[in-house]
């Protein structure tokens, strides 16, 4: 009895990881800390925090046409001298709300940040 349910469970399990898929080298360089820290447009404020903690700087945007609260915070690169462009880690980050969600992102390169 013992080996009948060891064999369904394994079969069990062994047919669960059929759908695991290596990630590609690009996907690697662009996202490597995984979709656990990834952000996008949707997110809120408090998963940001949670993901990132506090943003180095905040930028209050003023309000869009239905009165509500824009802003940008912007996260300073972890790496900035990498030697390579791992552009997760080498840039800073500019985060876009209107609210409590992300609108939109985008990396800040050194001569943008120099204004």
């Amino acid at each position: 009895m013992k080996t009948v349910l060891f064999v369904l469970l394994a079969l069990l399990v062994l047919s669960g990881c059929a759908d695991v898929k290596t990630p590609t080298a690009q996907y690697a360089l662009t996202h490597p800390l995984s979709t656990k820290t990834m952000v996008v447009s949707g997110t809120s404020k408090g998963e940001v925090l949670e993901k990132w903690g506090e943003p180095n700087e905040i930028i209050h945007m003023g309000e869009d046409d239905m009165g509500i609260e824009k802003e940008a915070w912007i996260y300073d690169a972890w790496f900035p001298r990498a030697p390579l462009d791992y552009r997760h880690f080498s840039r800073k980050k500019k985060i876009y709300f209107a609210g409590d969600y992300v609108t939109g992102y985008e990396d800040i390169g050194e001569t943008e940040t120099n204004r």
